[in-house]
């Protein structure tokens, strides 16, 4: 069946083109993880889903090391960074590998936290502005309220994107002038 080598979804026969990706389907057998079995696309050495990297597919005379233990061996990339996390390093969730970095776990079935404040109005006013600038969007709201708290954990309101479009709504925020250049590098 034909597949894209992209996102490496396989397709009906007939189908040229990946309606996502807009890439030409190639005919042939597409890779599965060896973890949690989604299709690897161009990221061969390791799984874009879950972070597990590829035993199989990784040369056996070739290490790769953990960005932060350089002796150790690397057992996955950090989902949202692609770092090369050890078994030390490497933060599970919900069958995810994340490196250190907190704003990387904050990711929740494939959207990320693009904006973070503390009242439900501003979220919303950055929700419409991205989804005017063509993101789906969705607010997450941690707010406790029963009580008018805009202060610590318990005023937390995040507006989130689908994390293959993180950079390029946080790009749209630093036009605006809501998101710093520091913010959300990686």
């Amino acid at each position: 069946m034909p597949f894209c080598r992209q996102c490496g979804y396989e397709y009906e026969e007939g189908i040229l083109v990946c309606p996502d990706c807009n890439e030409a389907l190639e005919p042939g057998e597409r890779l599965l993880c060896e973890s949690c079995y989604e299709p690897l696309g161009e990221a061969k050495t390791f799984c874009r889903h879950c972070g597990k990297l590829q035993s199989s597919l990784i040369d056996e005379d070739k290490t790769i090391a953990c960005e932060n233990h350089p002796k150790a061996a690397a057992i996955a990339m950090c989902i949202m960074c692609s770092k090369a996390v050890c078994g030390d390093c490497a933060i599970n969730r919900q069958g995810k590998i994340f490196c250190e970095n907190d704003e990387h776990v904050k990711v929740a079935e494939n959207w990320a936290v693009a904006y973070t404040t503390g009242t439900d109005y501003e979220a919303q006013m950055v929700r419409a502005n991205l989804e005017g600038a063509g993101f789906p969007c969705m607010v997450f709201s941690q707010r406790d309220h029963v009580f008018f708290l805009t202060l610590s954990d318990m005023a937390v309101v995040n507006v989130m994107v689908p994390k293959s479009m993180l950079t390029q709504a946080q790009d749209v925020l630093r036009k605006m002038g809501l998101v710093s250049e520091d913010d959300g590098a990686s």
